[in-house]
């Protein structure tokens, strides 16, 4: 369980370093200073799932836009791109969880830190993203 909250924690904190990166406010340093006091395993995770996500963004962008139906990207609410950016890397590239447990985690940010659509808009899309994956991988 412990396991869980930190890898929960780690999510979240990068959910936050990658918004203020991405608006501008910070570099991915400066982000991370605010949690400095965060579990140092939390913060490991959060990293990964930071350095990941930026040095892998043009792909997954480009994955979010395929799923994206009648919904331009620019228009994406902020908080929402971010997670759906850092569940898409998690899956593909790191996590050692089932991948319906990432998205869980991800609708929960989204319900923490989103609007009163993002939860829903993040699972439909995620979900997406799951069976189109999980097709790719039995063909």
């Amino acid at each position: 369980m412990l396991y869980m909250n930190l890898r929960s924690k780690g999510r979240e904190i990068a959910l936050q370093v990658l918004y203020a990166v991405d608006l501008g406010r910070n570099s991915v340093a400066d982000a991370f200073l605010l949690f400095r006091f965060e579990p140092p395993v939390a913060l490991e995770f959060a990293l990964q799932l930071v350095q990941g996500t930026i040095s892998s963004l043009e792909e997954i962008d480009s994955v979010i836009k395929l799923l994206l139906k009648n919904w331009e990207f620019e228009r994406l609410n902020a908080v929402d791109k971010e997670i759906l950016r850092l569940t898409i890397y998690e899956v593909e590239h790191v996590s050692t969880d089932e991948a319906g447990a990432v998205v869980y985690s991800a609708v929960e940010l989204a319900k923490k830190y989103g609007d009163v659509n993002s939860p829903d808009f993040v699972n439909g899309i995620l979900r997406s993203f799951l069976r189109i994956r999980d097709g790719e991988r039995a063909s």
